[in-house]
């Protein structure tokens, strides 16, 4: 005798859009993993065989099909060339005549969505539980979208449905389901009846239990709160992803923040972020920025203004790695690149150093994010770049700088420009991810201590790698959830909408 699975993963999976315009949502990653693999784990480390795992796949069959060849090449898939037309009753359908010819050896077959996260535990407790036929509930909880159940005075299930009110609801439904070989053959002939009598393919497998429950006994299986997420919008992907996440924030010692994007996006700050912050005061926080159009003390202005306490010391920007170089360099005249602010800022800093345009004496070109940036600043960039063997040093490399209306162009824009021009690039850039910006900071505390928190996963994630410490990645300025689908790395510690997420 035999334990099989059937997983239903034909649907489309619309309310996930945009990722499922990519991805079919099986392969939709939650802390760096696909929910299908969630799945396929839960039910091997259960004592499940591969072998003996069947997947119902429709939508983007071909990149489930291509995954499974790749991971778990024994799984069996059954692909449904009707999902547009069909409800995963049909699914089930398609999964129960596959599988017909088992029934004989067939000790209990397991049915999920292939929506749907489990802890392991959970899947490995129901797998192996005393009842012959079950539903996995999770007991006492109301979820209005969720299929809800009732049980009768002897213990076993009279009901499932969504339209259940919580007075008469025992809890709610996970979409896991244990049926032994009798109630499998039962069920096998309520679905062929919606299926080849009423020619009803439009129905939720779910509609064939009550009348399955009026001749088999199956019990609720509570799960006792154990995780478990159902993803069928993108609300429930970033609950899936901080339920599934090993991230320990009561680990960390010290918060490094980036601002633009992560606390504030603009002029608007991002309250939730803010409230974290002043809610938290047992961290120690830096505030990170590669933005150099700016002086360290106007971002101190602007964090206290928003609500956060925060001294020029707080601040951690490009340009003090910036100033240290030039120092350790012993330049004495340097072709600098900035507005009017952050150039006063580093003459009064730097005050033996010229840094005006001088093709004959010019040691280096620095290059910053220079909001006042005309055609003449440029062309004697491309002079020195050209004509001289000078040290060419970018503070950052951002592409844009996120704002209230939309991006806007930054250093990066500035750097592909002059490539295409010269064909040369920095040798040298300073801002995120250089771990040069947070030295003072890792003297004093360890890798585990420190978490960086951002927006931008080639700089703001880049740093923590290079730290070798947690990111936290919010959605609150560039970063969407398809760039961390798509991107190939090491995942972030945790991802969350905002800050204040977490």
């Amino acid at each position: 005798m035999k334990n099989y699975a059937i997983i239903l993963a034909a649907g489309i999976g619309s309310r996930l859009y945009p990722l499922t315009q990519e991805y079919p949502k099986s392969l939709v990653k939650v802390n760096g993993r696909e929910i299908l693999d969630y799945q396929i784990q839960g039910y091997i480390k259960a004592g499940i065989t591969e072998e003996n795992i069947y997947i119902v796949t429709g939508y983007k069959h071909e990149m489930i099909a291509d995954y499974l060849k790749n991971h778990y090449p024994k799984v069996n898939e059954i692909y449904s060339p009707d999902y547009l037309t069909t409800n995963n009753m049909y699914s089930l359908y398609l999964g129960l005549n596959r599988i017909k010819g088992y029934f004989s050896n067939l000790e209990n077959l397991f049915i999920n969505n292939a929506d749907c996260l489990y802890d392991e535990n959970l899947m490995k407790e129901f797998v192996n539980s005393e009842f012959d036929s079950a539903i996995a509930v999770e007991v006492g909880t109301y979820i209005e979208e969720s299929m809800k159940v009732i049980r009768n005075c002897d213990g076993n299930l009279v009901n499932i449905a969504k339209t259940i009110n919580e007075a008469d609801a025992l809890g709610v439904s996970v979409d896991l389901y244990k049926y032994s070989q009798k109630t499998v053959t039962r069920l096998f002939e309520i679905v062929k009846d919606y299926i080849e009598v009423k020619k009803d393919l439009k129905q939720w497998t779910e509609v064939a239990f009550p009348e399955l429950f009026k001749t088999e006994k199956v019990y609720p299986f509570d799960i006792k709160h154990k995780k478990w997420v159902e993803v069928d919008n993108n609300d429930d992907l970033l609950l899936a992803d901080k339920l599934f996440s090993d991230f320990d924030m009561s680990l960390k010692k010290v918060l490094i923040c980036d601002m633009d994007g992560t606390l504030y996006l603009g002029k608007n700050p991002i309250d939730e972020a803010v409230e974290f912050v002043q809610n938290n005061k047992n961290l120690e926080y830096y505030f990170l920025t590669n933005n150099t159009s700016k002086v360290p003390s106007e971002y101190a202005q602007r964090l206290n203004s928003i609500g956060i306490k925060a001294e020029e010391k707080d601040i951690l920007t490009p340009l003090f790695p910036l100033m240290d170089y030039i120092k350790s360099k012993s330049f004495k005249s340097i072709y600098l690149v900035a507005n009017n602010r952050v150039f006063d800022y580093l003459k009064n800093m730097l005050p033996n150093v010229e840094f005006q345009f001088d093709p004959i004496h010019n040691e280096a070109v620095i290059l910053t994010y220079d909001t006042e940036i005309t055609y003449d600043k440029l062309k004697n960039i491309c002079y020195l770049l050209n004509n001289k063997e000078v040290e060419y040093i970018a503070t950052h490399h951002d592409i844009f700088c996120p704002t209230e209306n939309g991006p806007i162009p930054d250093i990066g824009s500035y750097i592909k420009m002059i490539e295409l021009t010269t064909g040369k690039s920095p040798n040298m850039i300073l801002g995120k991810p250089s771990v040069n910006l947070v030295k003072s900071i890792l003297s004093e505390y360890t890798s585990e201590e420190i978490a960086v928190v951002g927006d931008r996963l080639y700089t703001d994630k880049k740093l923590a790698d290079n730290i070798g410490c947690d990111f936290i990645c919010v959605l609150s300025g560039e970063t969407k959830r398809i760039d961390i689908q798509n991107y190939i790395g090491k995942y972030p510690a945790i991802i969350v909408k905002t800050l204040g997420s977490v």
